[in-house]
């Protein structure tokens, strides 16, 4: 009798349940990831603005930040300022930055994805991930306009999750 005992604890071994906090993690990437292909995808398909949109999407920016200044919120307004600029730039440099996203999106949703089915191999394409998710900026605008805040946030946030799915490596294989 205890014999059927051992064989069905070691089943147990070899076969555990995913931890709950990997299905919630990679269910957050899936959202993330997922989102960022839904957003980058139809915008290479619809091409790279008209300098004029372009033009017009910064001037409504930058009238938008002179009406917060009016309203005494200049931290805002400055703000809302130089993400114009970065948006006016990138746009200038529309297939850089797609193709960027569009291949750090990807190996996100993959990375998410291996480690979902248990394998280790997805925590470094994570790891990979995160840095090309934060480093494209560099990459895509000059290292003066880019918000030092945004990248602390994101810096802050992939190692969160990174630590976070750090904790279920053990039930990761291969």
């Amino acid at each position: 009798m205890s014999e059927n005992y051992t064989e069905i604890d070691q089943e147990v071994e070899k076969n555990p349940k995913r931890p709950v906090l990997l299905t919630v993690l990679c269910i957050l990437s899936f959202i993330s990831t997922g989102g960022a292909l839904l957003v980058t995808l139809p915008s290479m398909l619809m091409g790279q603005p008209s300098p004029e949109k372009i033009e017009n999407d910064y001037n409504v920016s930058v009238q938008a930040a002179d009406d917060m200044r009016d309203r005494q919120m200049t931290f805002m307004a400055d703000m809302i300022e130089q993400a114009a600029e970065v948006t006016a730039y990138q746009q200038n440099h529309f297939w850089t930055v797609m193709s960027l996203n569009l291949l750090a999106s990807a190996i996100g949703l993959v990375g998410a994805l291996f480690m979902f089915r248990g394998r280790k191999l997805g925590f470094h394409l994570y790891i990979i991930y995160c840095l090309t998710s934060i480093g494209s900026i560099f990459l895509t605008a000059p290292s003066h306009m880019v918000s030092m805040a945004s990248v602390i946030m994101g810096l802050v946030f992939s190692g969160l999750f990174i630590f976070l799915y750090s904790r279920s490596l053990k039930w990761m294989t291969k």
